[in-house]
């Protein structure tokens, strides 16, 4: 999703990608960042759909597991996936998170309205790890933490596969990932929380995250879960977005995949490739539905626990601190961020340079 120099060079310009026989696109547009970001071109790239999809449509047929159904107990239920990039070393280069920005107001508004709203938190497995190397925690507290979530009513979502809270939830929020293309899936509401000084969108996320509603404030966060639980987020937009980024969400992805291996492979004409016409397109309930909410519940305010008294401090703390930080040290630090990569991705390219650094890191 991400765009900018490094990102772009990551995501469509390693050798993996320059040598490949062939790779396989979701879109249109995915196939055109290859055109312009991809030494080779886009002559090897297949828009086929992709095979994951065929998994997160089959797993979003299913029921509800029965743990996590118990836990959101009949509440609105709010996806929350949080980037780890929020600290000061990340302030000058890849800053995808709103973590600190948004994240206090969050819990507080989610821990006020706890009678009506779950928050479903999914976070980057990378964000603890950054919770404890910022000093905000340690690991024993980190431990604390997970109790005390649960102990609020909050699910803190750290099992391998994303499709349960996916079909759970009636909503995201999320900052730049992969979620901003996989949630779309679903049909449900979508809000892309901003990092006004983080890295930009690439082209097609740019294109993707205009049909979302998008927040770069608390009070904007608020607005639109509040538009969740009423019911009255404008979804129109989904079906343009799913149409342009996820047109062969069929169910064949897959089988469309190794049919092209054995045709490049000599064993088949490409004339036995699987239509997308064989099924058709799986149908999404694009409709909220109605909102879940127990009877006669309210807002009740409570006493915030400590380690997440703790945690939510810090991240004020931490937040003031970066706004501190002068425009032109963040921008000399982001230059030199983006010359390092180069130099990297340089080096990566020829052996014997690679040879070389390896050599003088030993010494």
């Amino acid at each position: 999703m991400a765009g900018g120099r490094k990102n772009l060079k990551l995501q469509f310009s390693q050798p993996t990608q320059i040598q490949a026989t062939a790779v396989i696109a979701r879109s249109e547009h995915e196939k055109s960042l290859y055109r312009r970001h991809c030494p080779r071109g886009d002559g090897h790239v297949h828009v086929l759909g992709q095979p994951r999809f065929d998994h997160l449509m089959e797993a979003l047929s299913r029921p509800v597991p029965g743990w996590l159904s118990d836990a959101i107990g009949g509440r609105c239920a709010i996806l929350w996936n949080s980037h780890f990039s929020f600290g000061k070393s990340c302030s000058h280069g890849g800053n995808f998170s709103t973590f600190d920005l948004l994240g206090p107001e969050l819990l507080e508004l989610v821990i006020s309205r706890r009678e009506q709203l779950c928050l479903i938190w999914r976070p980057h497995p990378g964000l603890f790890p950054a919770i404890v190397a910022e000093g905000l925690l340690d690991q024993d507290e980190v431990s604390t933490l997970r109790e005390e979530l649960a102990a609020l009513g909050m699910v803190l979502d750290e099992s391998a596969d994303h499709a349960d809270a996916f079909n759970a939830s009636d909503a995201l929020l999320t900052d730049v990932g992969s979620f901003l293309l996989e949630y779309l899936a679903t049909g449900k509401p979508i809000l892309s929380l901003v990092n006004v000084e983080g890295e930009p969108f690439n082209e097609e996320a740019s294109r993707l995250v205009a049909h979302y509603a998008r927040a770069s404030t608390s009070a904007e966060v608020a607005g639109f879960i509040h538009l969740v639980q009423s019911g009255a987020v404008d979804v129109t937009g989904l079906e343009h977005a799913l149409a342009d980024h996820l047109p062969m969400l069929d169910g064949f992805a897959g089988q469309r995949v190794a049919q092209l291996m054995l045709e490049l492979c000599g064993e088949i004409s490409s004339s036995a490739r699987p239509s997308r016409t064989k099924r058709g397109a799986m149908k999404v309930d694009r409709k909220l539905g109605d909102v879940r909410m127990k009877p006669g519940s309210t807002n009740s305010p409570t006493c915030i626990p400590p380690v997440l008294d703790k945690l939510m401090v810090g991240l004020r703390s931490l937040r003031a601190e970066k706004a501190e930080q002068p425009g032109w040290e963040k921008a000399v630090r982001r230059r030199l961020n983006g010359l390092r990569v180069s130099l990297g991705e340089g080096v990566k390219r020829h052996p014997g340079l690679m040879d070389l650094a390896r050599r003088l890191g030993k010494r």
